[in-house]
């Protein structure tokens, strides 16, 4: 499907598991565009706030962005999770694709899936889900709150993955990314026990808090997640080791 460089607003958009390997091919994320303004509160679930919903496997996008327009929220606001796509088939491929949002903006739901030199902004756990996903070359920019000088307090996150069982082959990985923007914020919240998050060769700003990762409260989740640097540069990365598997 070949859409044309405008931004398309008259209404959500659904992608149901029925309709397989279907692509959506635009002309550049910043001049191409689906957009809505759901919220948690206004959809009834953060889950259906999504502007776009895929289902069905075998999806792929190209220079094209996903954008969820709501304000961002402040930090602890209720029912404020605004997604700009889910993606719960197998098999999905993004290049060159934009994801704009703030909180929870990508929801990587479920399934097998590829993301590749891609744009992806947000502020808090701005890519989550239980997906098995490898991001390559991306940007990764966050909007959350600026901290003000000499204060350290946490406005965001860049991920929240949910594995639940030590036997699920889920995890996100993302190789050569970047990370830059706004904030004070963690590369991951453990939204579920057995939360898997990999960063191997990325660039990080030092918008990084020192600790890294968050345990969502639950000190218990220390010995089951599995959070790794690897060989990152930049004033955010853990240069103590080449390889941290956290404790979060």
């Amino acid at each position: 499907m070949l859409l044309k460089p405008q931004h398309y607003s008259s209404e959500k958009v659904t992608v149901p598991a029925s309709k397989p390997n279907i692509t959506f091919q635009g002309q550049g994320f910043d001049i191409t565009a689906i957009a809505w303004n759901d919220t948690a509160k206004s959809a009834n679930g953060t889950f259906y706030s999504a502007s776009v919903s895929v289902f069905a496997s075998g999806f792929v996008a190209k220079n094209i962005s996903f954008i969820n327009v709501a304000p961002i929220p402040r930090p602890g606001a209720v029912d404020a999770q605004a997604v700009a796509i889910r993606i719960s088939g197998d098999q999905a491929a993004f290049w060159g694709c934009g994801f704009f949002g703030a909180q929870d903006t990508l929801h990587d739901d479920r399934g097998r899936h590829y993301f590749k030199e891609c744009f992806i902004q947000g502020s808090i756990d701005f890519i989550f889900g239980d997906a098995r996903s490898l991001y390559e070359n991306c940007r990764l920019i966050s909007i959350a709150d600026p901290v003000p000088s000499g204060q350290r307090s946490i406005t965001g996150s860049v991920t929240a993955h949910g594995r639940v069982s030590e036997d699920d082959n889920t995890g996100y990985s993302f190789v050569k990314c970047s990370i830059g923007g706004t904030g004070w914020i963690w590369l991951g919240r453990a939204w579920r026990p057995y939360s898997r998050v990999v960063f191997a060769y990325a660039s990080m700003s030092d918008i990084i808090a020192s600790e890294g990762w968050n345990d969502w409260n639950d000190p218990s989740r220390d010995q089951t997640v599995f959070y790794v640097e690897y060989k990152c540069t930049g004033d955010g990365a853990n240069l103590a080791d080449s390889a941290i598997c956290s404790e979060a």
